[in-house]
């Protein structure tokens, strides 16, 4: 598969036509050969017209997306994101699937959405010191960081006071994510905490804030908002 697509983008053609290109190849391949077309596109900038019947793939690797109808007709075109908010018709929901909404989340990066910011603390401060924080803010969980700045637990405003010292007990931070990643990984990495909120840190692994199931929900009802009534 690799060597037929390196052939083909050799001979340096305007448009290239990929039709089901990654159809026969197992699940984690399949995933590894999008990522390098998107990636190789990303460098040349090639108009490609990609068939597949996986609408998944379709929404990963596609800027627009036909859905053809019977006879070829075109049922809808439009991009990803605004099919996904808005499909033409119930066959277009039903190629779509169930699952729009998380569909969705995997277009849009945490870069995208406005952080949270919950209270912070080094491990050497006094929990009580912390604790009066935590009493003054609207947030029932507070981010404990290291001396380097990088997030290493949660703790409940309501128990801190009753911590010998803010370098244990609480809640390990758990999976974290970064402004790049998509709010599907972050998605999967608040409802690892008990604090139903994900850690947001920069390329060093220092805290940049928060970003938490509400924010998605709000992302998600702006997106269907800006597309309601506007096909493109």
């Amino acid at each position: 598969q690799r060597v037929g697509v390196a052939r083909t983008l050799a001979a340096d053609p305007p448009v290239l036509l990929m039709d089901e290109p990654f159809g026969a190849v197992d699940p984690i391949t399949r995933a590894s050969l999008q990522d390098e077309l998107i990636r190789l596109q990303d460098e040349l900038h090639k108009t490609i017209v990609f068939v597949t019947h996986d609408f998944n793939e379709a929404v990963k690797i596609g800027d627009r997306i036909a859905v053809l109808g019977p006879g070829s007709s075109v049922l809808q075109f439009d991009t990803p994101e605004a099919i996904l908010a808005h499909p033409a018709d119930d066959t277009v929901a039903g190629f779509i699937g169930d699952d729009a909404a998380l569909k969705t989340l995997t277009l849009r990066t945490v870069g995208d959405v406005a952080l949270g910011e919950a209270p912070t603390a080094r491990e050497s401060e006094a929990p009580h010191a912390f604790a009066g924080r935590l009493r003054a803010s609207p947030d029932e969980w507070g981010v404990v960081l290291d001396d380097a700045g990088r997030p290493v637990r949660w703790v409940r405003g309501d128990r801190v006071e009753t911590m010998p010292d803010l370098r244990s007990g609480g809640q390990p931070v758990g999976g974290h994510v970064t402004v790049d990643s998509t709010l599907q990984e972050a998605l999967d990495g608040l409802l690892s905490t008990a604090s139903a909120t994900t850690v947001v840190v920069d390329s060093a692994g220092a805290y940049r804030g928060t970003i938490s199931i509400d924010d998605l929900v709000d992302e998600l009802r702006r997106i269907k908002h800006h597309h309601a009534g506007d096909p493109e």
